[in-house]
């Protein structure tokens, strides 16, 4: 995996600290435990030729309207820089972006078509180490702490996946929020996937939906 790469999704992955408030409600996708239970919405990446599968609740959002959006649910100042410079750093990625919101659960989905890029075992562990490393030096300047929850590298065929959950606690505020990290690399395409939820939740049967 090239290092340019890896370093500015480093960084990327560490300004969201999901600056929204607490979920109104938690939804049944985030209950789901097996692909044949799930209700998905099917929703085509045109200018990757990618469709991907979506709980209904998630609409699209161009990255003007998205912004709207924040400026409206956002009320710290801070956060809403953090996030404002999170999607700077994800439109000048390489490759195409795409934002989805869940109103009901307050919960972002974004993807990026990157580069084709196989991505071995120590792909996986280099992009942690940097990961955590990052996290450490935000940890001792912020009242952030990083938690990883899971992290996977599967292969299947020509398809590779890495996976990685984390939990991001605010002490003083006592707040929680959980990041969902994918890379899913196949027929020749690569994305980048981060989910940023209130509350854990199992993604990978809707990830299952996915086509490249």
């Amino acid at each position: 995996m090239k290092k340019s790469i890896v370093l500015k999704i480093s960084i990327f992955l560490l300004f969201f600290t999901s600056c929204y408030e607490v979920a109104k409600e938690i939804q049944d996708w985030t209950q789901t435990n097996a692909s044949d239970l799930i209700i998905s919405k099917q929703h085509l990446l045109e200018d990757d030729g990618i469709k991907i599968g979506l709980p209904e609740s998630f609409k699209r959002y161009n990255m003007v309207d998205y912004t709207s959006l924040l400026d409206s649910l956002v009320v710290d100042n801070t956060d809403l820089e953090i996030e404002h410079t999170r999607l700077k750093i994800m439109r000048e990625m390489e490759g195409n972006h795409y934002v989805f919101f869940d109103s009901i659960s307050n919960s972002t989905y974004t993807i990026n078509s990157i580069p084709f890029t196989p991505i071995t075992r120590q792909d996986a562990k280099f992009l942690l180490g940097i990961i955590r490393q990052n996290q450490d030096q935000v940890s001792s300047m912020t009242d952030l702490n990083y938690t990883k929850i899971t992290a996977k590298h599967n292969v299947s065929g020509n398809t590779q996946i890495f996976k990685a959950i984390y939990k991001i606690e605010n002490t003083k505020l006592n707040h929680q929020a959980f990041q969902h990290v994918y890379f899913v690399s196949s027929n020749n395409k690569t994305v980048f996937i981060n989910l940023s939820t209130p509350f854990e939740v199992n993604f990978d049967p809707y990830l299952e939906k996915m086509i490249l």
